[in-house]
């Protein structure tokens, strides 16, 4: 989304004063630039909407600020992303008009200096830019709920333009999802995986993936390469990758990048990769994958419909027994329990389980399981 932060951040504008509705500069998305050098002929400015961004020289307003309030005022009203009016021009907004910008969010802008035609041809280039990343996401995401090993790979060729045989993903997020910082970083991976094997980039979310193609099982990229991606980025990113797979299975592969991303946001910050994910992987297949999630919530659900009919507390003695590795007296001492009294939870949970005929260390598993 370009917001009219970014359209202020331009480089043929300048000398940028936000006279009101500062606060939603960086939220408020601008899908178009409008032009007004003269008074709409309907009189009801219907010709603006929603998401312009609207360049307006008020000249026909010969120098009345009362006027000028009028036509910013109906601006306003026509919920436009933005209105900016040029320094040069003698109006100080009153009052009530800056306090009608503030409450619906729109933006007042004064600006220096630029000549318009340039910035309007460089707004409507990163307008451009932006729907087209809007849709590569959206086709990756489509590619992602595929899985017909051949179409993966035809659709997935025709989105990024990699023909390899194997493919790996890797996947990027900038602290606070600074989106200058995401810029920067999407660049350098660019630049930098393209010296290693074709590859291509992409804005997804908040964040970057990277797909690289290699025309064998290549070992592929390591912690230490991706490591020195972003090294000049220092704590502002988060990475994840996939494992090398055949280009059949890409849509397996973002998967597993975007769930090593998730599992490097939650962790220390350096490079996860799923291959080394451990416990990581599990978390991030139970996140995206629907069946699995509905697995695990299954044997939760029937713990704590047992709690909700005997008042009793299996959901939070279970998960302190996985979490204590299966060590029955250390969950009692957690718990401030016997560990006689704990013994006959885990064979409550059993029962209600369905898992009498099970093991110890098969119901211990199939717990583990469930409180990923």
């Amino acid at each position: 989304m370009i917001c009219v932060g970014d359209l202020c951040a331009l480089a043929s504008i300048s000398g940028i004063e936000v006279l009101s509705g500062a606060g939603a500069t960086s939220r408020r998305p601008v899908r178009e630039v409008a032009i007004m050098d003269d008074e709409p002929l309907t009189g009801s400015y219907d010709v603006f909407h929603p998401g312009d961004a609207v360049f307006a020289s008020l000249s026909f307003c010969g120098g009345d600020n009362a006027v000028m309030d009028e036509a910013v005022a109906a601006l306003a009203s026509r919920d436009v992303a933005c209105v900016l009016v040029k320094g040069s021009l003698p109006y100080a907004p009153s009052e009530a008009v800056l306090a009608e910008c503030r409450r619906r969010a729109v933006p007042l802008i004064r600006y220096g200096a630029g000549l318009l035609e340039q910035i309007i041809s460089e707004a409507r280039a990163l307008i451009a830019e932006d729907a087209r990343a809007d849709r590569v996401e959206e086709a990756l995401r489509a590619l992602m709920e595929r899985r017909r090993g051949d179409d993966v790979r035809q659709r997935f060729g025709e989105v990024t333009g990699l023909g390899g045989s194997w493919v790996q993903v890797a996947a990027f997020s900038a602290a606070e999802g600074d989106p200058l910082v995401l810029a920067a970083l999407k660049n350098q991976v660019a630049c930098e995986l393209s010296r290693i094997a074709p590859c291509f980039t992409a804005r997804f979310g908040d964040g970057v993936v990277a797909c690289v193609s290699w025309e064998g099982p290549e070992e592929g990229l390591s912690r230490a390469s991706l490591e020195a991606l972003v090294a000049g980025f220092g704590s502002h990113t988060a990475t994840g990758a996939s494992e090398v797979l055949p280009a059949d299975e890409a849509d397996v592969a973002l998967h597993e990048a975007l769930g090593c991303l998730e599992a490097a946001r939650e962790g220390i910050g350096a490079p996860v990769l799923w291959q080394t994910a451990g416990f990581d992987a599990f978390h991030a297949a139970r996140r995206r994958d629907p069946l699995l999630a509905r697995a695990c919530e299954a044997g939760l659900g029937l713990l704590r419909a047992s709690d909700e009919e005997t008042g009793g507390n299996l959901v939070e003695s279970m998960g302190v027994y996985v979490t204590c590795g299966g060590d029955v007296t250390a969950a009692a001492v957690l718990l401030a329990q016997h560990p006689n009294s704990m013994r006959n939870r885990i064979n409550r949970a059993r029962k209600v389980l369905s898992l009498e005929n099970a093991t110890d260390k098969e119901l211990f598993a199939y717990l583990a399981m469930i409180y990923l």
